[in-house]
């Protein structure tokens, strides 16, 4: 199968391009990001092709052309108002937006069927539309407003799935647990809740068996991504008969 990984130079996204060149049954990987993609020289790189791209709104043709046939994509582009600098149109517009024109660009340049699009958002994400977060409101119901974005993405489109990922803290993520999960963590205390977690490798597991296997539901909350990329890791530990 051919697997499309939206953010790929990312601490989640190069873990999951990591992974992916160890399961025989995807044959193709399209590495989708700002840069090209570097790996470890030990590792076969000759199903990867890596996709440089300037922003994630816009698609060359030479872009699109990438795309077509893919059965699957993984989208973990995002950005945080906790990151200095950035103001928060530049959150929505990351976030929001530029998932929509990926989404619609992968379309366009035609899929295979059928076609898994697996959203990466967060935990805190509120389920209910009546219901505020407490924490980073703006960013949040954002994010709420977008995951019912991607929910309605399928309409008008068969054969395509999508599903949406709602990790807590990504643990062992060098830059991400230096700073910003510090400064989340202090504004989560502050109201007596804290964030679940879940290891890197595990996420990356679980949406990678999501892709491949079909999506178990349109949802997956921290627990069920935990579950998934540890029954999906032990899987891969098993000797296979030859």
């Amino acid at each position: 199968m051919k697997v499309i990984i939206a953010g790929a130079t990312g601490l989640l996204g190069a873990e999951i391009v990591r992974q992916s060149l160890q399961i025989p049954e995807i044959t193709q990987v399209v590495a989708l990001a700002h840069e090209t993609v570097h790996l470890d020289e030990s590792i076969d790189s000759s199903k990867v092709r890596s996709v440089v791209i300037d922003n994630y709104g816009e698609y060359p043709d030479d872009v699109t052309a990438e795309f077509a046939g893919a059965d699957a994509c993984i989208w973990t582009v995002t950005l945080t108002p906790l990151e200095p600098g950035v103001d928060f149109a530049e959150v929505k517009r990351v976030c929001h937006d530029y998932t929509k024109l990926g989404f619609e660009a992968m379309c366009e340049a035609g899929p295979a069927r059928p076609f898994r699009f697996i959203y990466l958002s967060a935990e805190g994400t509120p389920q209910e539309p009546t219901k505020d977060p407490v924490i980073l409101p703006d960013f949040f119901l954002m994010r709420r407003n977008t995951e019912l974005m991607v929910q309605k993405f399928p309409r008008g489109k068969q054969g395509v799935e999508v599903c949406i990922a709602r990790p807590g803290v990504i643990a062992n993520s060098t830059t991400w647990s230096n700073t910003l999960v510090a400064k989340l963590f202090r504004i989560i205390n502050r109201f007596g809740r804290t964030l679940p977690t879940i290891q890197r490798s595990e996420l990356a597991a679980a949406v990678l068996n999501q892709a491949m296997d079909g999506l178990e539901k349109r949802t997956l909350l921290n627990a069920d991504l935990v579950r998934l990329g540890r029954r999906e890791l032990k899987f891969r530990s098993m000797p296979r008969l030859s």
